[in-house]
């Protein structure tokens, strides 16, 4: 039993390993993957209606659709939330 142990350990660990080097290798790719896969997953939310998230593409998109601010910029949204609303910020309640 130990030696299957130590055998899927080691699988695992080589599997991590490689996943960490392709990132390495290509930061801005996984970057760009990242940020769309999250603007994609909240573009239904209030804050994504809001902020035409089903037109951004890419960065520069973002910047132009999402300013900056501060709490007071997202108080209304925390309201919602706090009134037990979902899909504000992100899809689903928090906990």
């Amino acid at each position: 039993m130990k030696k299957i142990k130590a055998y899927l350990s080691l699988v695992f660990a080589k599997y991590i390993f490689n996943k960490n080097q392709a990132w390495k290798k290509n930061p801005l790719d996984f970057q760009k993957k990242i940020m769309s896969d999250l603007v994609l997953k909240a573009k239904k939310t209030k804050f994504g209606i809001d902020h035409s998230f089903s037109n951004i593409k890419n960065y520069s998109d973002f910047k132009k659709h999402v300013p900056i601010r501060d709490y007071e910029g997202l108080k209304e949204y925390i309201d919602l939330i706090k009134s037990n609303k979902k899909d504000v910020l992100w899809p689903g309640k928090p906990k």
